[in-house]
């Protein structure tokens, strides 16, 4: 959770950073805010589908597959979940909390 709002405040400093060059310094602020959090929600959203596991059954599926004769006779994959860094969940929320807050900044102005 303190990524996340680390990550929208890193957001919405940007966006004031380019907002204080531009003449309509109020809806700059809101449209940059706004153009950086789509692609967070879209990555996020994304990564942490795939994060909690939502592809491994169609992955490992096609790896069996595709496997040659000699690799099916062969001792099970084993996964090291602990290895795997989780950075989807807060690109994710960081995204839609600074969407939402550009959403209210809109019918504010």
């Amino acid at each position: 959770m303190k990524k996340a709002v680390m990550t929208s405040f890193f957001v919405f400093l940007i966006a004031l950073t380019v907002a204080l060059f531009s003449e309509t310094k109020w809806l700059t602020f809101i449209n940059v805010s706004f153009y950086i959090a789509q692609p967070l929600v879209i990555i996020g959203g994304f990564r942490f589908i795939y994060e909690k596991g939502f592809f491994d059954v169609t992955i490992s599926s096609f790896k069996r597959l595709f496997r040659s004769p000699v690799e099916r006779y062969m001792a099970d994959e084993q996964r090291d979940d602990a290895s795997k860094k989780q950075w989807g969940a807060t690109l994710f929320f960081a995204g839609l909390v600074v969407t939402g807050a550009t959403l209210i900044f809109s019918y504010m102005n």
